[in-house]
């Protein structure tokens, strides 16, 4: 596919205002007056002085969980228990399994979590699963923790991971329990697999991206993708389950996904000290550096990168502290949420790329009463990051938080100034520039296949027209225009004109 952009701001390293595309990959950046009458017979887009940009990368999502949820109760921003199970109570009518997620407890005006008589309330003859926002806690009802067989027998590996009072489960379960439970759940169909994760790949599209990190893969979700994707749609490269990894042979699988904490809505971070606001725990230990090495070795040998789910500081440094000791190189963090100065120095040295995801900010409001302001200086420290050299991706962790990046560079701008969050307060030194916000998204090293952070000739043609005309405009509302993925229109606007 060739085109010509034009009457644009291009993204480059030198004032740019056209962009020539010859099957899939940019053969001109430059001015129009130096082509101009020298060009053939093209497809053309007017860009009317529109940013054009490389289009950008999810460095870590879930694609069939945010399918999944697409058809799920959606639970974000409920203001009570009362309110969810009103929710809950009119879901029951329609289905045989309440499924729902994206709730916070902090929001609740109970201040507590949820329980399995608060959604046998709602819903006592059908199985209700609620999840937590971050994905690391959920709430069964009765039925639900019958139908898992929790309800009368936990397994001695779940211990700790299902909330007991008097001997009986709460319905609160957290971590392991989490996964446990989901193998009872009836999957969808496949056909409705496929439709729903056509549609996130849309989605994405329509928001700019052209690369996904998908974390936690299974065998199912690698085979669903393979059969829908096109070369104009968004390519999703996987992150397998530790499960899944050995069997797997697509040529999409790069890593292995691990865990070595929880996170910090749930209190299941791993951290160096007690919560500031439970002083009784420091979270969960999922993983130590010896086991990892394993992995890690394990992986390498076989061309993949190992992703290490590490939130809370004693979890990052415990990540640090296996490739300081095994000379690992194929390892990166994913999140790295609390990183005061002595883990962020050796970060540097050992040369660990991180997975970042900037809207954590703004729906961690609650973040400096949890960690104490002493902490949460350190908490989401990307201009901190990006100083000491290290290489840094953006991401969604879509289902997590909504998978439009916009809203993550806004959120790396302005960290919560404008929403009046103390994180704030506590780290105002922080917030990124505009220009240093989206460059977390533009891949460069962390894409599967690298490429310069600004339109270069000789590149595969990735590009987003964007419906702002500087770097500077950018916003939480900014829209996209057009995408183009391989030289193909993957997402056009109504107010694009293609001729």
């Amino acid at each position: 596919m060739s085109m010509i952009l034009f009457n644009a701001n291009v993204y480059s390293h030198d004032e740019a205002d056209t962009v020539i595309i010859k099957n899939g990959v940019i053969e001109y950046v430059g001015r129009y007056e130096n082509v101009a009458g020298k060009l053939p017979s093209l497809k053309t887009i007017d860009c009317q002085g529109r940013l054009v940009i490389p289009a950008l990368t999810d460095t870590h999502m879930h694609l069939l969980g945010l399918a999944k949820t697409k058809t799920w109760l959606d639970l974000r921003g409920t203001r009570s228990i009362k309110e969810l199970k009103k929710k809950i109570s009119q879901a029951a009518r329609k289905k045989q399994w309440i499924l729902g997620r994206g709730w916070d407890q902090e929001l609740f005006e109970e201040k507590r979590l949820p329980n399995r008589w608060d959604l046998d309330e709602a819903a006592k003859e059908k199985p209700a699963i609620i999840v937590r926002v971050c994905g690391h806690l959920a709430v069964l009802n009765t039925k639900a923790l019958k139908l898992t067989g929790l309800l009368d027998n936990i397994p001695p590996n779940l211990a700790g991971y299902v909330e007991v009072e008097d001997g009986k489960p709460t319905g609160v379960i957290v971590e392991d329990a989490v996964d446990y439970v989901f193998k009872h759940v009836p999957e969808p169909a496949k056909e409705e697999l496929k439709n729903a994760m056509r549609k996130v790949l849309e989605e994405a599209a329509s928001y700019g991206l052209a690369e996904l990190h998908a974390m936690s893969a299974t065998a199912a979700e690698i085979e669903i993708y393979e059969e829908i994707s096109k070369l104009w749609l968004p390519q999703a490269f996987f992150y397998a389950t530790l499960e899944d990894a050995p069997t797997l042979k697509s040529s999409r699988v790069i890593g292995v996904k691990v865990f070595m904490d929880g996170s910090f809505g749930a209190r299941t971070a791993w951290l160096r000290q007690p919560y500031s606001d439970d002083p009784s725990t420091k979270g969960k230990k999922l993983l130590d550096h010896k086991k990892l090495a394993a992995i890690a070795g394990s992986a390498a040998k076989q061309g993949l990168q190992v992703a290490v789910h590490a939130i809370g500081d004693a979890a990052v440094e415990e990540a640090i502290k296996t490739v300081e000791r095994e000379g690992l190189r194929n390892l990166r963090i994913e999140h790295a949420s609390l990183t005061p100065p002595d883990l962020i120095e050796r970060l540097s040295q050992n040369k660990i790329p991180v997975s970042v995801q900037p809207h954590f900010i703004i729906t961690d409001w609650w973040i400096v009463q949890r960690l104490g302001a002493e902490r949460a200086r350190w908490v989401y420290a990307y201009k901190s990051l990006i100083e000491a050299g290290i290489t840094i991706g953006a991401s969604s962790d879509a289902p997590v938080e909504p998978l439009n990046p916009w809203k993550g560079v806004y959120a790396a701008i302005d960290r919560g100034r404008n929403e009046g969050l103390p994180i704030f307060k506590a780290s105002p030194n922080e917030a990124l520039k505009p220009e240093e916000a989206l460059n977390l998204y533009l891949g460069g090293p962390m894409l599967r296949n690298s490429q310069p952070r600004r339109i270069s000739e000789g590149q595969k043609a990735d590009l987003v027209i964007v419906d702002a005309f500087d770097v500077k405009s950018i916003a939480k509302t900014t829209h996209v225009a057009a995408t183009i993925i391989s030289g193909r229109i993957a997402y056009k606007s109504a107010y694009i004109n293609i001729e």
